[in-house]
């Protein structure tokens, strides 16, 4: 049924009722020569006079500001300019605060310049040196899932400059995820060495035969977003699956309701011969930088692992939010490794994870993880240690080891009670 012209006077009012009330920043568009597939020229609803007094009187009762624009356009709303203007507003709203911290920047200084050559960054300069990312950094991103990536850093860096750290687990099951929550953590993380885990195998087995890796993060999905209120999950994705094409996986987990992508399973956990031929076989760490990439030109928030200060760059010229310095299969508890890195010798790799991923980005967040950096007391070594290293991520020390724990002790105090 066609609206009529006091129909759409009732209805202008009540949409610039709602905006008048909004504070956020606002650019209504208007196009003149219809709303509707039906309402064009020669349509069936074709009435210019109440098409005219509902743009009218929006025009009339939107009470314009710096923050709340009116634009009207000669177009109908199907006509490809129309689309175009709807898509420049949009752009024009995103980039009048280019120096938000919520957006990541890049410093000017030369060793940074030396950093990215050889790599495209669609970057505009300021006056004050600093190289800062537009929205067009995120080509591929809904409105929606970049708004909420902003506002996850956003209270992330919010808490770092309380001096609180940022604390991310790992979840093989709906109750691991569900009381990490009740807990406090910032982050939570699905993917398939959880689930091996929690079966009573070692993290390795995420990076062997034994299943679909990304298979297995789509069915915990199901197991845990539904217990999860209001922390961010993200999903670990096996960016060298050849048997996946990496634009529809991630917009398959974005459809989901995942929140970002992390770098796992990752042959970043080889060495020696193995990785090496790996790499030259074309399933190689490029093609997890390649996936970050994409997921970050899509709005996810990202937060891959980094083994050395090369791949930090790598990830941080990808556009990494948050780079994981990570220092081996994690020790301690019954399949935990027994060969690792010292913790006095983690300091030094942390550190120097973090010096390279800040030469890129300097607001990047950088978190630590694995080896012997097992439990608090371990962290608390590192991020004692080291600077602009602003918390520590857990897997097995957050899920596998506290279960270890728990269990044993209370088995051993119900056969400690004595019956007679």
């Amino acid at each position: 049924m066609r609206t009529t012209v006091d129909e759409n006077k009732k209805f202008a009012a009540f949409i610039a009722d709602k905006l008048n009330k909004s504070s956020s920043k606002i650019v209504v568009c208007l196009p003149q020569k219809g709303v509707s597939a039906l309402d064009a020229s020669e349509k069936p609803f074709y009435d210019p006079e109440a098409t005219g007094t509902l743009l009218n009187e929006l025009q009339r009762l939107i009470q314009i500001n710096e923050d709340r624009q009116v634009k009207t356009y000669p177009y109908h709303i199907n006509d490809p300019e129309f689309a175009k203007a709807l898509a420049d507003s949009f752009m024009e709203i995103c980039s009048k605060n280019p120096t938000d911290s919520s957006l990541p920047q890049v410093a000017s200084c030369e060793s940074s310049q030396d950093l990215r050559k050889g790599h495209d960054y669609n970057v505009s300069s300021s006056s004050c040196g600093t190289l800062t990312y537009s929205p067009s950094n995120f080509p591929d991103a809904r409105p929606e899932t970049l708004q909420r990536t902003q506002g996850i850093l956003q209270q992330l860096r919010d808490q770092i400059s309380k001096g609180l750290p940022i604390v991310g687990a790992g979840a093989g099951t709906g109750i691991s995820a569900k009381f990490e929550e009740a807990g406090g953590v910032d982050l939570i993380v699905l993917y398939n060495s959880g689930r091996f885990r929690m079966a009573g195998r070692g993290s390795l087995a995420g990076l062997l035969p034994f299943a679909d890796a990304n298979a297995i993060v789509l069915e915990m999905a199901n197991e845990v977003l539904p217990v999860v209120k209001a922390v961010p999950v993200l999903a670990g994705v096996c960016g060298t699956d050849p048997f996946r094409r990496m634009d529809y996986f991630l917009k398959q987990l974005e459809s989901i309701g995942f929140s970002g992508v992390q770098n796992f399973p990752t042959v970043g956990l080889f060495d020696g011969n193995f990785r090496q031929n790996l790499e030259e076989t074309g399933m190689g760490y490029g093609l997890e930088v390649q996936m970050i990439a994409k997921a970050h030109k899509m709005g996810f928030l990202t937060t891959p692992y980094a083994f050395n200060t090369n791949e930090a760059v790598e990830m941080a010229k990808a556009g990494a939010d948050i780079i994981v310095a990570h220092m081996g299969l994690t020790t301690s508890g019954s399949i935990g490794a027994k060969t690792a890195v010292s913790l006095e010798e983690s300091v030094l790799r942390v550190q120097a994870i973090a010096d390279a991923a800040h030469a890129i980005n300097p607001n990047v967040i950088v978190l630590c993880h694995g080896g012997p950096i097992s439990g608090p007391s371990e962290a608390e070594f590192i991020l004692k240690r080291t600077k602009g290293v602003h918390g520590f991520y857990g897997a097995s020390s957050m899920e596998r080891l506290p279960v270890e724990q728990a269990i044993t002790s209370t088995v051993q105090q119900y056969k400690s009670i004595s019956i007679k």
